[in-house]
C-alpha cells in the first residue's frame, strides 16, 4: 500500500459526507481507500446518494468508482424491500389493537426520511409497552418467528435485565426482529422516560405503525451510540444522528423542544457527546436554546481520545496499534459499566469469560416471559 493511509482516507470520507462535491478531486488511490472504508462503515450507498443529490456530479466520477457505488445502491434497495416485506408480515401477525412503535432504520424508512436514503437496514426494531410484551411475543411465535438463543442464562439475561427480547427470525428470512419494551436496559444507570416516549409517539398518515417524537428519535440515536454501544466501528451511527438533526431541528422552537426532552429523559450527557462529535466530525450546525450540562474536562478529553480511535473504520492491512486496543478496551468497559450495576456486572462477565474457555455453568430456567421490575 502507498503512503495514502487510513487516516487520510477517513479525512476524505468525512469530507465527502460533509460536501459531496469534494468527490471531484479524489484520485484513484484515494478512491480505493475511501471506498473500502465506506463499505466497512456501511456508508457506501450513503455516499452514492449524496453524490446523486449534486447535479452533474455523477458524470464527473470515474466509471470504475461508480460501479461500486451502483452496486451498493442496488444492495440497499434490495434490503429496504426486504424490510418492507418484513413489516407487512409483522402487520399480519401482530394484533391490530396493539400499539407498536418502529425504531431506528425501520422508522426512517416508514417516514421516508432523508437519513434512510442509502442507509443499509440491519434488522427490524419494534417497541411495545412492557405490559404488552408477552402478548406481542406470543403473536410473533404463532406467526413463525423464533429465536436461535436457547442458552438458559442468555434467555434469563434478556428477559430480566435487557430492554429487548432475544432476536427473532422466521427461518429463511433475511432480517431479524428485535422486540423492545424500552430503549435502555432495565439495569442501565441512566434510563429514558417510557411515559415521555409513548406520549410523544405518533402515527404517520397511512401507516399501521407509530414512530417516536422527532426529538426522541435523535435522543434515542445518541443513547444507542454513546451509552449502549462500545463505539467500535460506529461511524454510521454518528452519520445517522447528523442527518436526523439536519432534518428535524430546523427552527429555534425545534431546538428548544429537543433540549427540554433530553433533560426530561435524563439523557443530556449522551446528547452532549452526540452534538459535540457531530459538530467536530461532520460539521453539524447546532442552535441550542440553552446550554446542555457540560461533562468535566477530563471526561471530554477521555471520550475524545477513545472515540477517535474506536469509532473510525480501519483497513485490515494497517493493523491495530496499542493505542487503539487500549481505547477499545476502555470503551467496552465503559459500555458494560453503564449497562449493569456492579453486583450484576462481575458475575455476568465471569460467566461469559468462562464460557469462552469452554466452561459451562448451569442456569435454572424460570417460567414466564419477562420479570417485572
Amino acid at each position: 500500500m502507498n503512503a495514502y493511509r487510513t487516516s487520510d482516507g477517513l479525512r476524505d470520507l468525512l469530507r465527502l459526507l460533509r460536501i459531496a462535491d469534494c468527490a471531484r478531486s479524489l484520485s484513484f488511490s484515494q478512491w480505493d481507500v475511501v471506498l473500502r472504508l465506506a463499505r466497512h462503515s456501511r456508508l457506501l450507498a450513503v455516499i452514492d446518494q449524496r453524490i446523486a443529490d449534486v447535479p452533474g456530479l455523477e458524470a464527473a466520477i470515474p466509471e470504475r468508482v461508480t460501479g461500486h457505488l451502483r452496486a451498493a445502491r442496488n444492495y440497499v434497495t434490495h434490503r429496504v424491500e426486504l424490510l418492507k416485506m418484513e413489516l407487512r408480515d409483522l402487520d399480519r401477525a401482530l394484533p391490530r389493537d396493539l400499539p407498536i412503535v418502529l425504531l431506528k432504520g425501520a422508522a426512517y424508512v416508514a417516514q421516508d426520511l432523508r437519513v434512510a436514503r442509502g442507509r443499509l437496514p440491519g434488522d427490524v426494531d419494534l417497541l411495545v409497552a412492557r405490559e404488552h410484551l408477552e402478548r406481542a411475543e406470543s403473536a410473533l411465535i404463532e406467526g413463525g418467528w423464533k429465536t436461535d438463543i436457547t442458552d438458559a442464562y442468555d434467555q434469563r439475561y434478556y428477559r430480566r435485565w435487557s430492554h429487548e427480547l432475544p432476536p427473532m427470525r422466521i427461518p429463511g428470512h433475511a432480517l431479524e426482529v428485535d422486540l423492545h419494551h424500552a430503549i435502555t436496559p432495565v439495569t442501565a444507570r441512566f434510563q429514558a422516560s417510557q411515559e415521555l416516549l409513548w406520549s410523544g409517539a405518533a402515527q404517520p398518515r397511512g401507516q399501521r405503525y407509530m414512530v417516536l417524537h422527532p426529538a426522541d428519535q435523535i435522543i434515542h440515536a445518541a443513547v444507542h451510540l454513546f451509552q449502549d454501544s462500545n463505539l467500535a466501528g460506529r461511524l454510521r451511527d454518528l452519520v445517522d444522528i447528523d442527518a436526523l438533526i439536519r432534518q428535524h431541528l430546523i427552527t429555534a422552537e425545534d431546538w428548544n423542544v429537543f433540549c427540554e426532552r433530553a433533560a426530561a429523559h435524563g439523557m443530556e450527557r449522551p446528547v452532549w457527546y452526540a452534538l459535540a462529535h457531530c459538530t467536530k466530525w461532520l460539521g453539524t450546525s447546532t442552535r441550542l436554546s440553552r446550554p446542555l450540562p457540560k461533562p468535566a474536562s477530563a471526561r471530554i478529553a477521555g471520550m475524545d481520545w477513545i472515540f477517535s480511535r474506536c469509532c473510525p473504520p480501519r483497513l485490515p492491512e494497517e493493523g491495530v496499534g496499542v493505542g487503539i486496543r487500549l481505547a477499545c478496551l476502555l470503551a467496552t468497559a465503559r459500555y458494560h459499566w453503564l449497562r449493569m450495576p456492579v453486583w450484576l456486572l462481575f458475575p455476568h462477565l465471569l460467566r461469559k469469560s468462562l464460557r469462552r474457555l469452554g466452561v459451562q455453568l448451569k442456569t435454572v430456567a424460570r417460567p414466564g416471559h419477562i420479570a417485572r421490575a
